[in-house]
């Protein structure tokens, strides 16, 4: 597979769950059945690993389908096209169906066989199918293929907002919840290409408990996490180094310039990073369960550093308010409000 990280994951997540899709359009007269779906199939001679095939029946043969999406063309992909369905087809025994899918356009035709020539003859041809989305862009809008909405972001000529809304309607059209799901983190993760990420999470608030469960989302939330504890730390650093030149000088006269240098940087880089994971902390909550409990707007200076990470970890992890307030007044030692 081609290696462009942004849009990994979330084609790993239609090929998983929309693979009869994608048949269809490279099949539009033919009427597959998925079987069964394969799960990091490993190839030998040599070892490769693909994400995901499946098993399908059409009448009564069944063949192995295998899915390889590309950005944009490279030069090797036809040769690795083959190689890709003589391994599966010495794996499996079967009869192997391999779809190549593009996003991106291309001025030229895109290849889609693979040749072996002596001389000007052609001795040994591979051909596969090829779809290519970015053609299917007014059908994804209209609602044929609503599965394919997280991608219609990067498909339009101009982002935007309306073209993010029309997405998210498609979505939530969508009646089964896992893909519901794992639709919406997907087009959180296509439209950060284009859009700040915390719009995208005001965007989506009202789907984040939905997209709780996607793996890579808490991944995502758990990333933010800790650039906002670093921010705190680099924020307390940076306070702490001036509060300690300041104190230190004014302590310099009766204990030293180097100790009240040392205590100003250690008060100042807690005391930032205190502020920005409570910060954080009041964020998640708000966006999470949509309101913030008194006791938690009201926080009290004494609270450690080592807590508020405790209660950002809650926050992430609890499915209601009142189970995240129930355990973060344990944590602080709070009477039951």
């Amino acid at each position: 597979m081609a290696t462009f990280n942004l849009f990994d994951r979330v084609l790993k997540i239609l090929a998983r769950d929309y693979v009869i899709s994608f048949l269809r359009l490279a099949f539009p007269n033919l009427n597959f059945d998925l079987v069964e779906t394969l799960k990091n199939v490993e190839l030998t001679l040599p070892e490769r690993r693909v994400d995901f095939v499946h098993k399908a029946r059409l009448g009564d043969k069944e063949y192995i389908v295998h899915l390889e999406f590309q950005l944009r063309h490279e030069r090797h992909f036809p040769k690795r096209m083959f190689e890709y369905s003589a391994l599966l087809s010495l794996q499996f025994d079967r009869p192997v169906i391999s779809l190549a899918l593009y996003l991106k356009p291309r001025r030229t035709p895109v290849p889609q066989e693979y040749t072996v020539k002596v001389g000007g003859t052609v001795v040994n041809c591979f051909r596969y199918p090829v779809i290519k989305l970015w053609e299917l862009k007014e059908e994804i809008w209209e609602g044929k293929y609503r599965e394919l909405a997280p991608l219609l972001i990067s498909l339009v000529e101009k982002p935007s907002e309306e073209v993010l809304a029309r997405e998210k309607e498609l979505i939530l059209g969508e009646k089964d919840s896992r893909k519901r799901a794992d639709l919406l983190a997907a087009a959180v993760t296509v439209a950060s290409r284009y859009f700040p990420r915390d719009f995208l999470w005001e965007f989506f608030k009202e789907e984040i408990d939905e997209m709780k469960n996607v793996s890579f989302i808490q991944e995502w939330l758990e990333e933010e996490r800790r650039k906002a504890l670093q921010t705190g730390f680099q924020a307390g650093r940076e306070q702490g180094l001036q509060q300690g030149l300041q104190e230190g000088l004014q302590q310099g006269l009766q204990q030293g310039l180097q100790q009240g240098l040392q205590e100003g940087l250690i008060k100042g880089l807690s005391q930032g990073r205190k502020e920005e994971a409570l910060r954080v902390l009041r964020k998640i909550i708000l966006k999470r369960f949509g309101s913030l409990p008194e006791w938690l707007a009201e926080a009290p200076d004494g609270w450690e550093i080592e807590q508020l990470e405790i209660l950002l970890d809650l926050a992430l992890e609890m499915n209601t308010l009142k189970e995240f307030e129930s355990e973060a007044r344990k944590i602080l030692g709070l009477s039951g409000g």
